[in-house]
């Protein structure tokens, strides 16, 4: 019950609004394809899809640009696009109303809507962000830390074209039924970047002195307020403190959040931090700590008495939330990742159905997508980005129960019963294991992926509550099966590791020379067997997904000695390269090597054989033992044997293909609505 978060679950008013707990959805940047409804309408049933799960508050990221940029693009009579591919309040008015219908759709699930103006200045640049092809603004002629993309520096004119821009967008977004808007001014974003003494070396009246640089966010936080009006919510995001060499810092911070109370320019603040000299760290890795800029939040909130003071990132539930608040360190608590997991976190806590709440597995999946342009996703939530095909309430009853049987109780099968039996199917689960989990279990094994067995924890509780029915130490054959007598079968098989080292760079070889002697292993046989590993491993990565850096992680953590060969220009190609440095940041320390452009041509007694892909250098790697990681092969044996015996059989997850954890649960999701 909502009783065991008195604080959380709160009203609370800021201005003139009245919030009906003390959860928000703070700002980030979401964007999806056209496909299964158009990017707008998608992006609006996401926010949509929060409000209707509980949260008090739902405040959107919207990037703004000056009216000259604006002119200087040609859009074919289209309706423009912000850098992240969402909506644009300022860009073009057209788009005033679908901005209502999302603030119509929050306001019927009974939340708040504000609406975040944003620009990027420097960190402005990178592939869709800078869509007009012309230089990033910025205070001064300072390289992004991140792209060291070089911008020009801001001239007078510049910075009152973006006054006006952002009176614009806050006019436009009460003209749309918006409660507020928050002016951008961390990260190190364009505002941000004006207040840093860091990123903003100018001597003319908005550089200098904390004064000076103030006075961008102060003008445009005043223009905001004569044109919306007192009854209209106002609020920044700002950093307690930069993390970066010279720039802001907590004392600093709290010299801005004074100036904003005593002068009434805002009705709250929000606490972030760091730039894109941390990048991508306040993005919640798995390495920060829970709660990671609350001391910030209270040291600001310190200072402000009677204001409203908010944070956000690395908070996952709802007891942190409720001790952040409980504790003064702030009024308010914003969830991104963890709302994009499971948008119903507030509903559950509040009837104290914690158990049931998807918490995040902090894998970044959500933000690769978008980096990679995809549009954001989640690790073990389908339904981000197609909340209209399966989000709240989408999941009918079926009017014709079966007996669903699934073959495999990793992933793939877990969310295939689940989804049937919440249908209302009778599902039984063949599994040859002891336990559910599939390969989910080895990933949950490494330290900085410990939190990868939430998505077991949340199937396992789903499918106990669902009553179905689970058989362990099961290796089901096709007469097995059928000896069930099944309506329909869900065949979740999963895969096996490749165990020959064929590798697509040595096409002419089906066999790696050595792959199979007694002290070659599998990834699998880490988990399973690591006594039997030397000191000295060799692990050659030719896995298209992140099997080979987790396990050398994991073995250096049992302390081995760890070489990774990988012929990639970097290891864990499918990672992206903006979490790349988080992964070398915790696998150096540790010992491990990685040997980069390398192909093994050979595996000797003792020794490893490479080849420089470019140069065609040879050397030799010394190795007790050599791990492959070589990707995995379809086990598909069953599904096809039962393919000629029943009419209704379904193949998913890596039976079907070998892929990645939410593709499994994803075909699981779908074909437990098919059945």
């Amino acid at each position: 019950m909502a009783a065991a978060f008195p604080n959380l679950f709160s009203p609370m008013r800021i201005g003139s609004v009245e919030l009906r707990n003390r959860l928000f959805v703070p700002p980030h940047g979401i964007t999806f394809p056209p496909g299964h409804g158009g990017a707008i309408d998608r992006v609006i049933d996401y926010h949509v899809e929060r409000a209707k799960g509980g949260v008090g508050l739902v405040v959107m990221s919207n990037y703004v640009w000056p009216a000259s940029w604006e002119r200087m693009g040609d859009w074919g009579g289209t309706l423009p696009r912000t850098p992240l591919g969402g909506l644009d309040l300022v860009s073009n008015d057209a788009l005033v109303p679908h901005y209502t219908r999302m603030a119509k759709g929050i306001h019927a699930e009974g939340a708040r809507f504000f609406v975040q103006l944003n620009s990027g200045g420097r960190q402005g640049g990178g592939p869709g962000l800078n869509s007009f092809k012309i230089p990033l603004w910025a205070p001064s002629a300072i390289p992004c830390p991140e792209t060291r993309e070089i911008p020009k520096a801001m001239e007078i004119e510049d910075i009152e074209e973006y006054v006006a821009a952002f009176v614009q967008g806050a006019t436009n977004a009460r003209k749309a039924g918006a409660d507020g808007v928050e002016l951008f001014a961390a990260q190190g974003y364009l505002l941000s970047e004006f207040l840093s003494p860091h990123a903003n070396i100018r001597t003319d009246r908005y550089g200098g002195s904390l004064e000076n640089r103030m006075r961008f966010v102060v003008e445009s936080l005043q223009a905001i307020r004569r044109a919306t009006g007192d009854d209209f919510v106002i609020g920044i995001r700002m950093n307690g403190d930069d993390y970066t060499p010279g720039g802001l810092t907590l004392p600093d911070a709290q010299q801005i959040a004074t100036r904003l109370r005593r002068d009434g320019l805002v009705d709250y603040i929000n606490v972030s931090g760091m730039t894109y000299f941390s990048w991508p760290g306040w993005i919640a890795e798995a390495s920060q700590p829970p709660g990671m800029f609350a001391h910030l939040s209270e040291g600001v909130r310190r200072v402000v008495p009677g204001l409203p003071v908010a944070v956000v990132s690395r908070v996952g539930d709802p007891h942190l939330a409720e001790r952040i608040i409980a504790s003064g360190q702030a009024d308010l608590v914003g969830m991104a990742r963890a709302l994009i997991s499971d948008p119903e976190l507030p509903a559950k806590a509040a009837r104290g159905d914690l158990d049931d709440i998807r918490q995040c597995t902090y894998g970044n999946n959500c933000v690769m997508g978008l980096i990679g342009g995809k549009g954001v996703s989640c690790t073990h939530n389908p339904a981000v980005g197609h909340e209209r095909q399966l989000g709240i309430g989408t999941l009918k009853p079926t009017d014709k129960p079966r007996h669903v049987v699934v073959v495999g109780g990793g992933p793939a099968g877990m969310a295939a019963a689940r989804a049937a039996a919440a249908r209302g199917h009778r599902v039984t689960m063949l599994e040859k294991s002891d336990a559910l989990g599939g390969q989910n279990r080895m990933t949950a094994q490494v330290a900085s992926r410990a939190r990868y067995a939430e998505t077991t924890r949340w199937y396992t509780q789903a499918l106990d509550r669902l009553g179905v029915t689970r058989r362990f130490h099961v290796d089901a054959d096709a007469d097995r099966v059928m000896a069930e007598h099944p309506d329909a079968i869900v065949v979740a098989t999963g895969s096996r590791p490749r165990q020959d080292g064929y590798s697509s760079h040595r096409p002419d070889v089906s066999r790696l020379p050595g792959s199979d002697r007694d002290h070659v292993f599998t990834v699998w046989d880490v988990f399973a067997r690591s006594n039997r590993l030397g000191q000295r491993i060799v692990l050659i990565d030719e896995d298209p997904h992140l099997s080979a850096m987790l396990t050398a992680e994991h073995l250096a953590d049992l302390g081995r000695q760890v070489v990774v060969v990988t012929p990639a220009i970097h290891a864990a190609r499918s990672l992206g390269q903006a979490f790349v440095p988080e992964l070398l940041r915790r696998v150096r320390p540790k010992g491990v090597v990685i040997r980069t452009d390398r192909i093994v041509t050979r595996i000797d007694g003792e020794a490893v054989q490479l080849e420089d892909r470019y140069t065609g250098e040879t050397e030799a790697v010394p190795a007790d033992s050599v791990v492959l990681a070589m990707g995995n092969l379809a086990e598909d044996s069953v599904y096809h044997a039962l393919k000629s015996r029943h009419a209704d059989v379904h193949a998913i997850g890596d039976c079907l293909a070998p892929r990645r954890l939410d593709d499994a649960i994803r075909d699981g999701e779908r074909i437990g609505r098919m059945v």
